[in-house]
């Protein structure tokens, strides 16, 4: 490959996976996504098979295993669908003026894409070069304005481009390490309706008949005629590591071992408050929205992940595969968006989160021509599953992964992945109380995963 030329494709690469839209289908708004291959075995094998150029991300240790120069370029398009059911949400939960939440309910179907691009470069016996460029978290989930969770979000993008180089060493014909860098950039939108009752009431304080005073400017709480609305921006960046191993424990077992660091962010932006007629006219209403207009930050850590691989050959024809994953999402528990000027809170999601194990098994078939085949079970944990901190941003629960793929070989230097995986996720109960709204029910929630990938030795 001429130089020029890899460069070219890697940037390209860079702002295809900074623009596009990532729903999330790991735990949370983890996003698995990064090879087809890897899609095909239910993302088993991940850090063991080591086969193709996608390793520089699973385990870059693995690259000692690829001889020749490789390019890998992969696509996915992920369907979500999440249907929200009322059972009762009301507005000015637990006040003398509370009553039924008008609103409908609605659902969150949002297809969006994952690209990812890799190349690894051998530079000597013992030495290999890598560069991923991809996006190993991210979210998109909207709903209507005028939905009834309208109050907890409407709209909630988070984008995370990586930049991730990679150095992998042989020690031996068996053992292989492997050291990475990444740059990371977040960058995340997030989009509600403001009761301006809430807002009013906020304002007024202790001021006797305050009650009474809101709801008659604005039409009762949880109006939807008077709402106001937010938009809160920010952005970070950092650089992150990872340590990975690659062990040929016999010629037909591997085993494959990575840590990737998730990194420490403070997001800086803006809170963009519109308030509605009702609101301008409101002193106790606009005032407290101006005092939350400004400049905000947050701050976030992003969950460290270990994952053990083994990949195991019966035959010529047959392999098979395991994973177990663990994700420190403890390193979240609750995100408060601060405006810099005042120090009042904005917005919080408490998120309470718990570590999460994830488990994968996989096979692949090779029956002696063009075609490989592969089929693959996963069981993947949700960080939080009380109904109490479930947010309608992050609709969330356990899953169940059912996936089967196939690559076909049209010569010795070129081939074509295709995996497709379907998702059952648990029914994922919420009732949470935002901007004294209390939104009680569940989300019925499925995805569907569909990936392509081309590969290049050279």
């Amino acid at each position: 490959m001429r130089p020029l030329y890899g460069f070219r494709m890697a940037i390209a690469a860079a702002g295809m996976v900074g623009l596009m839209s990532t729903p999330t289908h790991g735990s949370s708004f983890q996003i698995l996504e990064q090879s087809t291959a890897r899609l095909g075995t239910a993302f088993s094998g991940t850090a063991s098979l080591a086969d193709d150029a996608t390793t520089v991300f699973f385990n870059p240790a693995g690259m000692t295993q690829l001889d020749r120069p490789q390019l890998s370029l992969a696509g996915n398009l992920i369907l979500v669908e999440s249907e929200f059911n009322d059972e009762g949400s009301v507005a000015a939960a637990g006040t003398p003026l509370q009553q039924p939440l008008r609103g409908k309910e609605d659902e969150t179907d949002e297809l969006g894409s994952v690209p990812n691009f890799y190349y690894v470069h051998p530079f000597s016996e013992r030495w290999r070069f890598g560069l991923g460029i991809n996006a190993p978290f991210g979210l998109k989930t909207e709903y209507d304005s005028d939905w009834i969770g309208r109050y907890h979000a409407t709209e909630s993008e988070l984008v995370v481009l990586n930049i991730n180089p990679a150095v992998a060493f042989a020690v031996n014909d068996r053992l292989s390490l492997g050291l990475g860098l990444s740059y990371r950039h977040i960058d995340t939108t997030l989009k509600n309706q403001v009761d301006s009752f809430s807002a009013c009431f906020a304002g007024a304080g202790a001021i006797p008949g305050a009650g009474a005073t809101c709801a008659q400017a604005h039409g009762g709480p949880g109006n939807r005629d008077s709402d106001s609305s937010v938009k809160i921006e920010g952005d970070d960046d950092d650089v992150v590591a990872d340590l990975s191993a690659h062990w040929r424990v016999t010629d037909n077992t591997r085993v494959g071992l990575i840590w990737r660091q998730g990194g420490d962010y403070t997001l800086d932006g803006s809170a963009d408050f519109r308030p509605s007629a009702s609101c301008v006219e409101d002193p106790f209403c606009s005032g407290t929205l101006q005092a939350l207009d400004g400049d905000v930050e947050a701050d976030v850590e992003l969950p460290d992940t270990v994952t053990l691989s083994v990949s195991h050959r019966f035959d010529a024809a047959w392999q098979v595969h395991g994973d177990i994953a663990w994700t420190e999402w403890s390193s979240i528990k609750e995100i408060a968006v601060v405006n810099t000027g005042n120090s009042q809170t904005v917005s919080s999601l408490d998120l309470q989160y718990d570590d999460t194990l994830r488990y994968a098994v996989g096979a692949s078939f090779e029956p002696g021509n063009r075609w490989t085949w592969r089929f693959g079970l996963a069981y993947d944990e949700a960080p939080q599953t009380d109904r109490e901190f479930v947010t309608p941003r992050i609709p969330d629960q356990d899953r169940f992964w059912t996936s089967v793929g196939f690559n076909y070989a049209f010569s010795e230097a070129a081939s074509v992945d295709v995996g497709y995986a379907h998702l059952f996720v648990d029914t994922n109960e919420i009732d949470k109380t935002d901007q004294g709204n209390r939104l009680v029910g569940d989300f019925d929630s499925s995805a569907d995963i569909l990936g392509a990938q081309v590969n290049w030795r050279f």
